[in-house]
């Protein structure tokens, strides 16, 4: 205890300093903006601006939105070659996941984890549409993206009871009622341990009533290999991934302040096996030894119907969406049927093996409709004000069956176990902000959300473990939930180049039901409760040098209560349920920089840390397994950053060179609260480098890529689901190299 106390004590100090270090820093640069000269719009070599919807006030400049922002345009992630989430998360500060493979990853930000509960704590937006899930969020291909905004911090008046530590808002390019536009882009690479990857997409941007009506449409399609083998099943390659997709919108200029815009979304993420590498024995660093093939599937559907209005003193923005999402998840389960012995299944059940498969089948279904005002008026006074109802419904279907010696599912069936869990969530909120302009300078915000949230779960054994007792239907959990969280900040504008603002705001998370599975709950643990968390920030935006140069940072402290984890129903930790446990902390600094001093030079970087740690002792059926005060929070990185340098130089008349590094670290990390808890592991940290060198003229561009060019093992989780299984990584992908074009017209 003695060490790992000092090293708390060491991590704690290490961070006040830097704290205090960008608290100065902050307070230098408001002093010295005083006099700079304002920034010339039209400098040839002044840094992009970004234009940010976060407040719902339609567009406004990144740099006078008093939120913790970060937000990449399509020019910066087409200059990374970003394809996905994680392309472009590790260059956000306090930005984290935890990976358990394609189409299953779960984002924390600001240390806000909650892995093994039910609700994200993260929410995530198309657009106006909500698709916020489970832990597992959907990764929207970034094709023909405008750009990606992340808010870091609770958004609990505007996006509600998802956002608990923050969002993320990806924005799709809008139809263009003004011309043809048309832009094709394909990928051909290489990875070390794999083989050849494949991806391609394009748009097609069409007019069709000029000025009025517009067609916009992408198709995409990604082939990435697999790179691990199961050295038991003789199988190369397992984890080989097929992801398709598209979307369309149509837009409608009813009239001229009237526009109508229907939006169509589908993916599905394919993969022959899971990201899975076994690291008991000697089976290398992308090797698997499971005794199934566990193939998973995930898809997803959007329709949408959105509103807008120009009144002249508000807009008017009404959002109605359907999302749905199905996924098949299969995983071994031999080695816990064996815990049993090696014949309590062949000769006190009657199976004809121990070896068995979990097949899990999620499905999700949500619609949501939105209707909110945003004010345009003259005076000092703007507000945003807005309803919101949602209907969720999901279904959890479980079964686990022996399989064959070749790992796949024995015929006719041979059930082992088998439940469907039905989920229902009715939620309603009001929310509003409304902000006033006490001098040309100072700004304040007050805003609150109260919602209201009624829930039910159900379970159906349809096959009880072993097939011992005939299958029963549990009676109905019911859980309702109502609160109201505020907003309020200040922002000053020192000069017209320097902002700093301080912010309390509120984020929650409504609760819901356990259900029973192999071993029964107590009463006191069929249901658990809304956690919720205080906020406490400053901040300070600031650009330089006629806009050449652009600084963020940003100070927090957070209170959380009441906290939603996993507790665990034995000692195996294989059967889990939601409990509630107790309050912890996290505090923190952000740091932001962008710099282009030459035309043909720009270079950046982040840079995050964070502490976040339990302040009361868990409380757990199950001790061995519990966090207690002082105890750090699970799949965190105490320190995390980035750095990127891009280099653009005519090399013709008409043609560009351009090339780009990006470089990232994230820190290590534990995967457990207590290291006193049999299944701790330690996440070493790691870092990853990317470069891209290219031409480009008016209508295309080709480049070369490579990623993780120091072919780095970076694990992105330590996965253990129980003492009864071995550990387990999902490693990110090895060195890749290839090449990109890319066509507009």
């Amino acid at each position: 205890m003695k060490n790992k106390n000092s090293g708390s004590m060491q991590r704690s100090a290490a961070i006040n300093a830097a704290l205090f270090a960008l608290a100065s820093a902050a307070t230098t640069v408001a002093g010295a903006q005083q006099a700079a000269t304002p920034a010339a719009a039209d400098s040839p070599v002044a840094l992009e601006e970004v234009l940010v919807t976060a407040t719902k006030r339609g567009n406004e400049n990144l740099q006078t939105v008093p939120i913790a922002i970060t937000a990449q345009s399509q020019a910066t992630l087409e200059a990374k070659g970003a394809q996905d989430f994680e392309d472009y998360a590790r260059s956000v500060p306090s930005l984290s996941f935890v990976d358990s493979g394609p189409a299953f990853k779960t984002y924390v930000i600001r240390g806000v984890n909650a892995t093994g509960t039910g609700v994200a704590t993260v929410g995530q937006y198309v657009d106006d549409i909500l698709i916020t899930g489970d832990l597992r969020q959907p990764d929207l291909r970034l094709f023909d993206v405008q750009r990606v905004e992340v808010l870091r911090g609770p958004q609990g008046t505007l996006y509600g009871s998802g956002s608990l530590s923050g969002t993320i808002r990806t924005i799709i390019n809008p139809p263009d009622p003004t011309g043809y536009h048309v832009d094709v882009v394909g990928r051909a690479s290489d990875t070390e341990h794999g083989g050849g990857n494949y991806n391609g997409a394009v748009t097609f941007n069409a007019p069709i009533v000029s000025d009025r009506v517009a067609l916009r449409a992408t198709a995409y399609d990604d082939e990435e290999s697999g790179f691990i083998n199961n050295v038991r099943l003789g199988t190369k390659g397992v984890n080989a991934e097929h992801t398709f997709g598209g979307r369309a919108a149509l837009l409608m200029k009813l009239d001229d302040a009237t526009r109508l815009t229907a939006n169509v979304f589908y993916q599905r993420t394919e993969t022959d096996g899971r990201d899975i590498v076994t690291t008991d024995g000697n089976n290398g660093r992308f090797n698997t030894d499971q005794y199934v093939h566990d193939p998973f599937k995930s898809q997803f559907k959007i329709y949408n119907l959105t509103l807008n209005h120009d009144f002249n003193w508000a807009d008017l923005d009404f959002s109605s969406s359907y999302f749905s999402r199905a996924d098949d998840n299969k995983f071994d389960s031999t080695l816990y049927d064996l815990s049993f012995g090696p014949t309590f299944f062949t000769q006190v059940v009657g199976l004809s093996t121990a070896d068995a498969l979990t097949d899990q089948y999620d499905t999700s279904k949500y619609i949501t409709n939105e209707l909110r005002l945003a004010s345009k008026l003259n005076g000092p006074i703007q507000f945003v004000a807005g309803l919101f109802q949602q209907h969720i419904k999901t279904t959890f279907e479980t079964l686990v069956a022996t399989t064959e010696p070749n790992g796949y599912l024995k015929q006719p069936l041979e059930p082992v176990f088998g439940e469907l869990l039905q989920h229902r969530t009715d939620q309603y909120a009001l929310f509003s902000e409304v902000s006033y302009k006490f001098t040309d300078k100072l700004t304040g915000l007050l805003g609150a959300r109260g919602f209201y949230a009624d829930e039910s779960d159900d379970r159906d054994s349809t096959h009880p473990f072993g097939g011992f007792v005939p299958p029963s239907v549990e009676p109905t959990v019911y859980t309702h939930a109502h609160k109201v969280t505020p907003k309020v900040y200040l922002s000053y504008q020192l000069t017209p180049e320097a902002m700093a603002y301080a912010t309390v705001s509120q984020g929650f998370r409504i609760g819901g039901g356990n259900l029973s599975n192999i071993v029964p709950l107590p009463p006191q643990d069929r249901n658990y409760k809304p956690d919720s968390l205080w906020n406490y920030e400053v901040g300070a935006k600031t650009s330089w040098l006629d806009r050449r140069l652009i600084l963020n940072s940003s100070l927090y402290y957070i209170d959380w209560s009441n906290i939603q984890v996993a507790d665990f129903t034995d000692s195996t930790n294989a059967l889990t349920f939601i409990a509630n446990a107790g309050k912890a902390r996290v505090y923190g600094a952000e740091f932001e920089m962008e710099a282009r001093p030459t035309r043909s030079v720009t270079f950046g970087g982040t840079l995050a840390l964070v502490e976040a740690q339990l302040t009361e002792d868990q409380p757990s059926t199950n001790a061995q397994f519990a966090g207690h005060s002082g105890d750090l929070f699970p799949n965190v990185p105490h320190v995390s950053g980035s750095a990127f340098a891009q280099y653009s130089h005519a090399v013709a008349s008409s043609l560009e060179g351009f090339a780009r590094v990006d470089y990232s670290y994230t820190g290590r990390q534990g995967t457990q609260f207590s290291p006193q808890n049999p299944i701790y592991n330690v996440v070493p940290g790691y870092s990853l480098l990317n470069l891209r060198l290219g031409l480009r003229a008016e209508a295309w561009e080709a480049a070369l890529f490579g990623r993780n060019l120091t072919n780095a093992y970076a694990v992105n989780i330590l996965e253990e689901a129980s003492e009864l299984t071995p550990r387990s990584v999902v490693p990110n992908r090895p060195r890749t190299v290839g090449i990109e074009l890319r066509y507009h017209y």
